[in-house]
């Protein structure tokens, strides 16, 4: 029967333990091998996205008499000012006749506005991608690698923080509310209402925007529209190498500002205060983004920031196992880890393959 010692036993947890922490080393190396930006300065960025989502999401919980009174008058009478009593609501359907002959055309119409409107949800987040492939390896300057999709969904986060929060504050009625009950008080109890795209519904014979809709968290969140907002904070970040996407760009935000209107979901008035918010989240996104780079410096790219580079060919005939080898190679790393002026590429896969 062998029996261990408690040196021995000491010996092996250290051993053990040097083993986990050279292994965390080596793998953090090589996740950060393919970021470009250390975790903390990552979450900052996020932040912003992050309280939106948890404002959107939670504020239903608020109840209703602790909420503001719903303000159903000031955008249809404003607009109606602007635009000398006139209306853009449900242009140019309200123009074309609702009869066999224009059957197709207003079909059309109607899938075209409901298309633009729901891929709505998704362009962001694959421009996000495309941003974050297009800018992987590309720098503003030595050492400087573009802040990208980062500095877009931190600007992004801003924009849909102070909208919800300005929807929360000050709720106004959608254009359909006012087309169906008029000046008469709305209530929070009711469900969001599809309006124009109700017809895509019954085109596509099952109730999407109905259920999308009638589950929101925010019914009257009229003012600003983030429908008009999104397409053109893309528009801003598209690469303006890439000239045709700028007019992708443009056309998208042109066909997203006509559906919205034209499915009597906003106001121009909306469409307007998108474009504003969108200027607003911009210049606090992109200050906020220099004022990180002044205060977190070296903190900001993910490779170096902790741990300083070491060699790997002095340790490679090293026997880990052997507990005078294993110390040895702990002074190495100790040594160099602490050094600030040795940086050569470290090397530890030895490490990995024996855990």
């Amino acid at each position: 029967m062998v029996c261990i010692t408690k040196p021995q036993v000491i010996q092996q947890y250290r051993i053990t333990k040097d083993k986990i922490v050279y292994n965390y080393r080596y793998v953090t190396e090589k996740v950060n091998s393919f970021t470009r930006f250390s975790l903390r300065f990552k979450l900052i960025l996020l932040l912003p996205m992050l309280a939106w989502l948890a404002l959107f999401q939670f504020c239903k919980f608020v109840p209703y008499d602790k909420r503001p009174t719903i303000d159903v008058t000031t955008l249809p009478t404003v607009e109606g000012f602007v635009l000398f009593g006139g209306s853009l609501q449900h242009f140019p359907r309200n123009l074309i006749p609702d009869t066999e002959q224009w059957k197709d055309l207003l079909a059309f119409m109607d899938m075209m506005a409901a298309f633009a409107y729901l891929v709505h949800f998704v362009v962001t987040w694959i421009f996000a991608i495309f941003l974050y492939v297009y800018y992987r390896k590309k720098s503003s300057g030595p050492g400087q690698p573009v802040i990208q999709p980062w500095t877009f969904l931190f600007c992004f986060g801003f924009l849909n923080l102070l909208a919800v929060a300005t929807q929360l504050a000050w709720p106004t009625a959608p254009p359909w509310y006012v087309e169906l009950y008029g000046n008469k008080p709305a209530s929070y109890s009711m469900e969001g209402h599809p309006a124009g795209l109700d017809k895509a519904d019954h085109i596509l014979q099952y109730p999407l925007f109905r259920n999308l809709y009638g589950n929101s968290p925010i019914v009257f969140g009229s003012f600003p529209s983030l429908h008009a907002a999104w397409p053109i904070m893309i528009t801003i970040f598209a690469p303006a190498a890439i000239k045709p996407l700028k007019i992708v760009g443009v056309v998208y935000v042109l066909v997203v500002w006509w559906a919205a209107v034209y499915l009597n979901h906003h106001f121009v008035l909306d469409l307007v205060g998108g474009a504003i918010y969108v200027a607003i989240a911009y210049y606090i996104g992109t200050y906020g983004i220099k004022l990180l780079k002044n205060l977190m410096k070296d903190k900001i790219l993910s490779n170096g920031s902790k741990f300083e580079k070491v060699s790997g060919a002095e340790l490679d005939d090293i026997d880990i196992y052997s507990p005078d080898d294993y110390s040895k190679k702990r002074r190495i790393i100790s040594s160099k880890t602490h050094s600030h002026t040795h940086k050569e590429e470290i090397r530890v896969p030895l490490l990995l393959q024996e855990v």
